[in-house]
């Protein structure tokens, strides 16, 4: 599918939305399934699949960021400067 077919189905949900035929919950799950859908076409990847490896990704962060504020803490305490 084309960037303008995405495009006008997206203004076409936003104009439902706003002109209240349908609830936020439906504009919300649509707009999902649409940005999804560009998201497999252009990146190829699915949102699933990519929730996953954010998981993961923030265990790894969060274990990396804890080692490295314990150097910092240590270096911090040391007095490497003085002679």
């Amino acid at each position: 599918m084309s960037d303008i077919s995405y495009s006008a189905k997206l203004r076409d949900l936003s104009k439902d939305y706003y002109q209240n035929h349908i609830r936020f919950d439906e504009y919300r799950s649509q707009r999902k399934i649409i940005i999804d859908k560009i998201d497999e076409e252009f990146n190829g990847s699915k949102s699933e699949a990519a929730g996953e490896e954010t998981e993961e990704k923030t265990a790894v962060d969060t274990e990396e960021s804890s080692v490295f504020m314990k150097t910092i803490a240590f270096f911090k305490n040391t007095d490497v400067d003085e002679k």
